[in-house]
Order: structure tokens, then sequence, then C-alpha cells
């Protein structure tokens, strides 16, 4: 059997779809020797990243073609070339990593099955994610495709129900996989490196709160530094740590525009997974506060890293962090004040990383596997 991947976050592999690519696939690949698996990006990737896959994952280059517009490029890629691709390979299923399966029904008559993973149905429910008419008309053509699929994936309980609702898919056809994260985060970072990022950003072991994240609106980053600020007119020397950055200059993220010259806030910028990993090992406590969210990666990467957690009281957040972390609605001065306990920290330190041990790759990978082979 021959398996054509829509593999175009691969390029970006820092971000959460970019990371479900590298980490599920590579996995599936290795339990399924037996079949090819050929995954598309539309420009190279580091020689690095494309080692972390076995034999029998090809990696091809399929350039964009020029467009004025960076959006008609990836559109045209996505709906025009990657088809044509797939068909040229003559491959026996096509799986889109991310939403982005052909919009035209004469692909679906040509035999071939299709699958495509659905993180979040984000974009479709906020309308500030979908910017002009072109962005407008983009994601309606991508909503309608996905109930078009012949199986559905998504990372979460709470994001299939949202599908269901928002693109009409009928239940039986979602499948629920969730996420793991890379093994880096499940090591311990060596001494002498956790010296040096510490001392890089003028912080102490245990002495600082962590967020890890977007910077857009729903991510509440403002909140989070709002009750932090309160938090610090008692306890001044426990900065707060802001790891990563905005990827996109628009309106939704203008609020990490307004982080500077703020007392005790502490932004790093973008950090490679050896340096996150580090910060989440170390800090205090691992804080997030979004409003919405499909899954949220980061609330493994602390789980694995055995940091407590103070995460907002949403649904998903729940689902995925279980009994295992603080959760608030308003009062996260005082969760992050019960964090200076000791004993406390150190109960809800335990608790994730018992269940970092729920969470695994390769009993996904199994999974994944097993569905695509009896399609």
């Amino acid at each position: 059997m021959k398996i054509g991947v829509n593999a175009r976050l691969l390029t970006r592999p820092f971000t959460g779809i970019g990371q479900y690519t590298r980490n599920l696939l590579a996995e599936v690949a290795r339990q399924d020797a037996e079949t090819q698996y050929v995954l598309v990006v539309p420009e190279e990737i580091s020689p690095q990243l494309a080692r972390e896959f076995p034999k029998n994952v090809e990696i091809k280059m399929l350039k964009e073609k020029y467009f004025p517009g960076a959006g008609m490029r990836k559109t045209w890629w996505e709906q025009i070339q990657v088809p044509e691709f797939f068909l040229k390979q003559k491959i026996d299923i096509a799986f889109f990593t991310y939403p982005s399966n052909p919009w035209t029904k004469d692909w679906y008559k040509k035999g071939l099955k299709t699958v495509v993973t659905v993180h979040d149905c984000i974009p479709w429910m906020n309308k500030n994610y979908r910017k002009g008419l072109l962005s407008k008309l983009y994601h309606a053509q991508t909503r309608k495709a996905v109930a078009k699929a012949d199986l559905v994936f998504t990372v979460s309980g709470s994001s299939k129900e949202d599908i269901e609702k928002v693109c009409k898919v009928a239940p039986a056809k979602i499948e629920v996989v969730y996420n793991d994260v890379s093994p880096v985060y499940k090591v311990e970072s060596h001494p002498a490196f956790v010296t040096e990022v510490l001392c890089r950003f003028s912080l102490r072991k245990g002495k600082y709160f962590l967020y890890v994240g977007g910077y857009d609106e729903r991510k509440n980053v403002n909140f989070l530094v709002e009750e932090f600020l309160k938090f610090s007119e008692e306890h001044r020397g426990m900065p707060l740590v802001l790891a990563g950055g905005k990827l996109f200059k628009d309106k939704l993220y203008k609020s990490f525009d307004k982080l500077e010259n703020l007392g005790n806030i502490v932004k790093t910028g973008f950090l490679s997974e050896e340096e996150l990993a580090c910060l989440y090992q170390n800090c205090l406590a691992f804080v997030n506060l979004s409003k919405y969210e499909g899954f949220n990666l980061t609330i493994l990467e602390a789980t694995n890293s055995g940091a407590a957690m103070i995460l907002s009281d949403i649904p998903v957040q729940r689902e995925v962090a279980e009994d295992s972390a603080k959760f608030v609605k308003n009062d996260v001065v005082g969760a992050m004040e019960e964090m200076l306990n000791e004993k406390k920290r150190e109960e809800w330190r335990e608790k994730a990383l018992k269940l970092a041990r729920k969470y695994s790759w390769k009993k996904y990978a199994q999974m994944v596997k097993n569905m695509l082979h009896s399609l």
C-alpha cells in the first residue's frame, strides 16, 4: 500500500501541527514498514529532521507555483498541485494532516480514500481568524470539504463535538487520536545546559512562572499578565517568563506588542525544544489561561517535564490534564500563591508526571495504522 501525506507543516516543526506530523507519521511508518509513505512539502526541510523518518518514508519537495499573494500560492498548492501529485504517485490513501483535502466532488470519484485531521474548529467558529473575502471563502470551502473525507481524525473529544456541529460530520466518521510530545521533553536536561539557559535569562531554578504558547487573542496572555502583576505586588522576586513570539503581523497578535517595559516579565523569543524543556523542568509552575483550544500541546510538554500547572477551566484542558492541574476561572493570584507552598507544588508535580505516562505516540500510531488499513 502507498499513502500520500500533505506534510506542509513539517517546514514549521515547532508548531502544533508540525509536531503532530513529525512525531505521529514517523512512528506510524516505523510500525507499518511494509507500507510506503510519501510526504510532500513545499520547501526543503532540514536533513536532521528528515533523518527522523524510517526508510519507508520518502519526503518529496513540491514547490509552490508563483502567484502574487501568499494565500493564493498556498491554496493552489493544496488544491491543485498536491492532488495532482498524489494521482501521479498512484497512492491508495491521501492523508491531509490539517484541513486541506480537496474541495471538488471529482476527487472523491477517483477511488482514493481520503483522510483529514482537524485539530480544532477555531477558524470556522471565530470570525476574527477569517481575514478578508479570500480568507472567508477559503475557510468556508475547507469546512465543507471535511465532511467529504472518508475518515476524520481529531485530537480531543472536545474537538470531535465541535466538528460534528460545525462541519456536519457523522460521529462514526470521526476518530479521536490524542497527541503526545517529542522525546526531548521526557528526559532531564543536562545540569550544565540548565545553568547556561537560566543564566542567559537571569532566572533562578524554581523561582519563575512560565508561559509557553501563542500570542493571539484567544490565548488570553493579557489577562495572564494582568493577574501576574497583581501577584508581583507582594512577590517582586518571582518573574513571569513568556516564551515564544508572534507568528503573524495582524491584529490578532497585537497583545504581544503591549508586553513591553513591564516589570518582572521576561520575554525569551522563540526557543529550541531543548531550551523549552529546560525552562519547563525548572519553573515554579506553568501557567496557561487560554480561552479555547483543540488540544493544547503545551500541557503535555509541561506534564512530561514534571511542571506544576495552573490552567484555565475550559472543557478541553479538563479533558487533557484531568486532575493534574490547578484549574482557575478568576482567582489566578490565589493559584500562584498556592504554588509557593512546596508541599502543594510537589503534589501537583507528582500528578503531572503520573499523567504523562497516559499519553504515547506508539499507542496512537498503532491506532492510526489500524484505521488506515481498515479503509
